[in-house]
């Protein structure tokens, strides 16, 4: 993250002084740059007041006052002194400005600083905020204040605040690919949320803003793997399935040699019960990285569940041509995508040993094919898995 040195610029006011001198003037004003040349700063402040209760037009007067607050680290009053003598003239602009970048990057670093030492006495984050608050207030058109303070708010577990920060910062810089994806990513988590509260309708609404924060992080970096498959996914879970479609055959096409991209296509494919298309990407991804487990299991899951269609359409025809076919009789095609399906669901449970489910399709795919032993060994495994989470 780039640091800001912002001790050389506190000067600015003291380059002031020495150029100017002391100037004619009220009395309140040259007792202020007295003080200031001799570090008062409570008493040049006093001064300064007093001078500004008299002739709230003086430039100077305010623009001083911003200068001792500065000093002091008052940078709320800092910004408030520094606006009221812009809003009188434009005199001091050049310097106000580096004032003001100063005291930001201070405050950012500082920030950055509480933020890191929340990791371990969470009481930091609040301090973090504090700064990154007042940082935002000094420049608010910084948008990366807005994204930082959202990470903040996500550590104390305050996801509305996170959510309104980085909606200020995209307003304020619309592209803004991380702070695009970090949303996205909180849309999402609102719209489980709502599903497990089972509030389709809210859920829906929900992933709808998660396709649209996810669409514009794709759209500042769509070299990002994972920009794509957030939004393929979001778009799916917001029944956008034609966006889905379109997004995912388009990035293949301009990306063939893309395994996530082909894999991506897979798994969309798998969902619409396109198994014949699904394993088609599948075995592209793993042409591409032999050593894609995702795309071992998936293809695995696209064979299995093929075969299950097969069968289903299989015992319908026979049922209405009243021949009676019964497993194992007549036509037993589908058997050979089970066996297809079987290398690579045994693969799939080495990679997730742990995962119970798998080892449950397993253990039925190996009943399927007459391996009664395994399928034993498998189901033992899945009853072990089991009562180990209890």
């Amino acid at each position: 993250m780039k640091r800001y040195f912002p001790g050389a610029l506190l000067l600015i006011a003291m380059v002031y002084l020495c150029t100017t001198g002391f100037q004619c003037g009220s009395a309140e004003l040259t007792s202020a740059k007295l003080y200031i040349q001799q570090k008062q700063w409570a008493k040049a402040e006093e001064s300064l007041q007093k001078q500004i209760a008299k002739n709230d037009k003086d430039e100077e007067a305010w623009y001083l006052l911003g200068a001792v607050r500065l000093e002091t680290k008052n940078y709320l009053g800092m910004n408030d002194a520094y606006t009221h003598a812009l809003a009188i003239s434009d005199v001091h602009k050049t310097d106000i400005a580096k004032n003001r970048m100063s005291s930001w990057a201070s405050l950012y670093n500082e920030g950055v600083n509480f933020y890191n030492r929340g990791r371990d006495t969470a009481s930091y984050y609040d301090k973090a905020l504090d700064d990154f608050k007042t940082a935002a207030t000094i420049m608010p058109d910084s948008a990366n204040t807005y994204y930082v303070t959202s990470l903040a708010y996500y550590a104390k577990h305050d996801n509305d605040g996170a959510r309104k920060s980085l909606e200020t910062a995209l307003a304020k810089k619309p592209d803004f690919g991380d702070a695009a994806k970090f949303l996205g990513q909180l849309d999402y988590v609102f719209a489980q949320g709502k599903m497990d509260a089972k509030d389709t309708a809210g859920a829906i609404a929900e992933y709808t803003k998660a396709a649209s924060a996810f669409k514009t992080a794709y759209d500042a970096n769509p070299n990002d793997t994972d920009n794509i498959t957030n939004l393929i996914d979001s778009y799916e879970r917001s029944h956008q399935l034609d966006k889905a479609a379109t997004l995912t055959r388009d990035a293949v096409q301009k990306d063939p040699k893309n395994k996530l991209f082909r894999y991506a296509l897979g798994v969309f494919l798998l969902k619409r019960d396109d198994y014949s298309g699904a394993v088609e990407q599948f075995n592209k991804a793993l042409e591409l990285d032999p050593n894609y487990t995702d795309a071992t299991y998936n293809l695995g899951v696209a064979y299995l569940n093929w075969c299950v269609q097969m069968k289903a359409h299989i015992d319908k025809k026979a049922e209405a041509e009243k021949k009676g076919s019964k497993w194992g009789k007549d036509d037993t095609s589908y058997k050979e995508k089970f066996k297809m399906a079987l290398p690579y669901l045994e693969e799939g449970v080495k990679n997730r040993p742990d995962d119970a489910a798998l080892w449950t399709q397993l253990a039925r795919l190996y009943a399927i094919l007459n391996m009664p032993e395994k399928s034993k060994d498998a189901f033992a495994k899945v009853d072990s898995l089991m009562k180990a989470k209890k």
